[in-house]
């Protein structure tokens, strides 16, 4: 008997998406749950995960009591831990005790099985940083315009670049608006004369339907990735 695939199977698209911030009090959070909601209303599955002690879990108003702590340390089943938000599409967990370093080969598995795997980084450059900015589809870098904070994003890109050369995030800026398109292009300048071709600016994050057209420049820089 010649058995034959299906071609109406759902295949997730599996795109890992780490959200990276190269300086304190920025808005990391608030944009991995508002991509989350909005590629989940598209009918779209996501995952989202949060890596900082429940606060994005509490900002999506989940109420969860397994994380993946549990699962590595303590042998919870891994569906246990995954918690589904009124929309159906849209499904988060929690790290809780368990550091990034330690979650890379459950999240990796857990993003076969979505569209989307949203994950809100702690800020700074750390190796788990580093280590997740090399596993990613592509990565967003968000950045302070006020004064010269901008450089923080090139700082934090040379030394990622330092270990994993092919880290081309988005970078995303915020902070006050007037001073996005001056900021955003002296960084350009100054990644183009020290690390090369600088990473595609997706804009600032107060511009009108900014989540949108990002979701749209992560599906073309990954579709782009592929064919090179």
């Amino acid at each position: 008997m010649v058995r034959y695939m299906r071609d109406d199977l759902y295949r997730p698209a599996g795109r890992l998406v780490p959200i990276f911030a190269a300086s304190e009090g920025l808005s990391q959070d608030d944009l991995a749950l508002s991509l989350s909601k909005l590629a989940a209303s598209r009918g779209e599955t996501v995952l989202m995960l949060d890596t900082e002690d429940g606060a994005l879990m509490k900002r999506a108003g989940i109420i969860y009591n397994k994380t993946l702590g549990d699962v590595i340390y303590r042998g919870a089943d891994l569906g246990d831990v995954k918690y589904v938000t009124s929309n159906e599409h849209f499904t988060a967990c929690a790290c809780g005790d368990a550091p990034i370093d330690a979650v890379l080969g459950s999240m990796a598995a857990l993003s076969l099985s979505y569209d989307w795997v949203f994950i809100a980084m702690t800020a700074g450059c750390t190796p788990a940083h580093v280590r997740l900015a090399a596993a990613a589809d592509v990565g967003i870098l968000t950045y302070d315009t006020q004064g010269d904070k901008f450089m923080r994003a090139y700082w934090m890109m040379e030394a990622v670049r330092a270990r994993a050369p092919r880290f081309d995030p988005l970078i995303l800026s915020t902070g006050p608006a007037k001073d996005a398109v001056e900021t955003a292009l002296m960084l350009s300048d100054t990644l183009r004369s020290f690390l090369g071709a600088p990473p595609p600016y997706a804009g600032h994050i107060n511009d009108a339907g900014v989540n949108a057209r990002l979701l749209t420049q992560i599906s073309e820089e990954i579709s782009r990735k592929k064919v090179a």
